[in-house]
């Protein structure tokens, strides 16, 4: 009731359409059901670096969360590659079908899949055939470098389209009509918000094109590839956001060119609408459980961040310039006004939203996702400190005139506009960084490793992968391919990125036949050296290694 009655009359009916067009909204996002998080790889048969006496017929990858296949590739010992076909058994499981006739040596597999929330992710295994190969062949690494600049760079071209220019021809509807102005036109605010429209609608293709490419797995190139274009619109969630993204630049930017009030702020309420449509369509955030919550904190933070950072360049255009030296006052106070709700949707979404993906305050510190926010939320403090300033500091005097207050106010905003165009640079990081919610809701129980070491073969697991207590277990002892009874089994871990341990433990025989360690207590996640040393007889030691990447849920 009090944002409402802070509003001027003519402006009233636009905001009560909002507020029902935004509802409906949020109603048919929550209501299209729920989404899983970031798919991973949980297990494989055959294991990875498995040793076969014969050649498989197949390969059955099963993840974590629904998955759809992209591409699978499969590399022989001399390097040669072929494109393989793949089943799917049910949503989680796929079943890649292997060419007859494999050759004695080391094979690999690199996969590419989508997960539910529209992340292209890919992977790979190694399997031999008789035994491994002196040099067997490389997996490709998961996403090419210059794929992930030109996703990370076209992003934020349309990024900054979506909330400086969808936000701005929100503002410039709303602030520069006839019954807050006073028949004076605002050109250089407009051509700004206009030039940030353009750049984000040219920049959606390439956004497209580059999803195409890393859903692929291929470096950039072949832009006219129907195979690209496909992947780009179709395999990712991605692709039809940007879409629907560059329907709500183009809506704003029509919106600039109309004179007419209501159909001006009506083209201005659509973009809104379809820039927080498009923001809730793909991302680690969208299909974030509780949906219930999580889509609609999704929209309303977008909408509260076009509606912040977009309002700066029509608020400094109402601040004149040499051609008008007076500001509009009106419409200075009214943003001023406004701003403070904007401000408390902006903070409270994205609270909501830090919460259910970090989860735990040590991630925050401890995963990539959480440095990500971290500098974004320095970022965000010092726009903030500037908005408190201009508030209470600056506005008031600058509404009537004051020269040097209106100097520092025009200073101060492009200060923020500068600030906000590098929290969506920076935001643009978490394509590539899977939140910490993602990563314990999907990381695999059990990890196992293949190990061998002069002639020396067995299997090693580690249960369960994430940090605190663990038991680290040797099964399938071979030597020269017979099983034998060794003396004594040790195993050691350290974590050197943390510089812990090593912690050591005997291993004891179970009842399934397996060496078994208990009392292993893994403080931090992260990367994990597993040595096992069997004393195979009097004479003979031997250390085989590995490696366990363990969450920190």
């Amino acid at each position: 009731m009090i944002a409402a009655k802070a509003l001027p009359d003519c402006c009233k009916p636009l905001v009560s359409g909002l507020v029902m067009f935004i509802t409906v909204l949020l109603l048919l996002l929550v209501s299209a059901g729920g989404a899983s998080a970031h798919a991973q790889l949980v297990a494989s048969d055959p294991a990875d670096g498995a040793v076969l006496v014969a050649a498989p017929r197949q390969i059955v990858l099963t993840f974590s969360e629904p998955v759809d296949p992209l591409v699978f590739r499969l590399s022989d010992p001399v390097g040669q590659m072929e494109m393989l076909p793949v089943v799917r058994s049910d949503t989680t499981r796929l079943v890649v079908t292997l060419p007859s006739g494999l050759v004695p040596g080391t094979h690999s597999l690199s996969w590419r899949v989508t997960s539910a929330d529209g992340h292209p992710i890919g992977g790979g295994l190694l399997f031999s055939v008789g035994k491994a190969s002196a040099t067997g062949p490389s997996l490709a690494s998961a996403t090419d470098p210059v794929t992930a600049a030109g996703l990370w760079a076209s992003r934020l071209f349309a990024m900054t389209g979506l909330v400086i220019g969808v936000g701005g021809a929100g503002w410039a509807a709303l602030l520069f009509r006839p019954c807050h102005l006073r028949g004076h036109a605002v050109s250089g605010g407009s051509s700004l918000i206009a030039l940030s429209l353009w750049l984000g609608i040219a920049a959606t293709p390439v956004w497209i094109a580059f999803q195409g490419f890393d859903a692929l797995g291929e470096a950039p190139g072949g832009w006219m590839s129907a195979a690209v274009w496909s992947a780009g619109l179709t395999a990712t969630a991605y692709g039809r956001a940007a879409l629907v993204g560059a329907a709500a630049m183009v809506a704003a930017l029509v919106s600039l060119r109309v004179r007419h009030v209501r159909l001006r702020l009506g083209l201005s309420g659509l973009a809104f609408a379809l820039a927080g449509l498009a923001a809730a369509m793909a991302g680690h955030a969208a299909t974030a459980p509780p949906r219930l919550a999580t889509v609609p904190a999704i929209v309303l933070h977008m909408l509260a961040a076009m509606a912040w950072i977009g309002g700066l360049l029509p608020l400094l255009a109402a601040l004149g310039g040499s051609s008008r030296p007076s500001p509009d006052r009106a419409a200075l106070l009214l943003f001023s006004r406004l701003i403070p709700f904007v401000l408390a949707v902006l903070v409270g979404s994205g609270l909501l939203l830090a919460v259910v993906q970090v989860q735990t305050l040590s991630n925050l510190w401890a995963t990539a996702y959480g440095q990500v926010l971290l500098a974004k939320l320095a970022i965000v403090s010092l726009l903030v400190l500037l908005a408190a300033v201009n508030r209470f500091l600056w506005t008031r005097p600058a509404s009537k005139g004051s020269p040097h207050a209106l100097h520092l106010l025009r200073r101060s905003i492009l200060a923020e506009v500068v600030l906000g165009t590098l929290v969506l640079a920076v935001l643009g990081l978490w394509r590539f960084t899977p939140p910490p919610r993602a990563l314990a809701s999907s990381f695999p129980l059990v990890q196992e490793r293949q190990v061998a070491e002069q002639g020396l073969m067995a299997t090693l697991s580690i249960t369960p992968a994430w940090t605190g207590p663990v038991r680290v277990s040797l099964r399938d002892l071979m030597l020269d391919g017979h099983s034998i009874d060794p003396l004594s089994v040790t195993v050691e871990l350290d974590n050197p990125a943390n510089g812990i341990g090593p912690f050591t433990r005997e291993a004891r025989r179970g009842g399934d036949g397996a060496f078994q360690a208990d009392g292993f207590v893994l403080p931090v996640g992260g990367v994990w050296n597993a040595r096992v040393t069997v004393l195979v007889d009097d004479f003979t030691s031997v250390t085989m290694t590995s490696r366990f990447d363990i969450a920190a849920p």
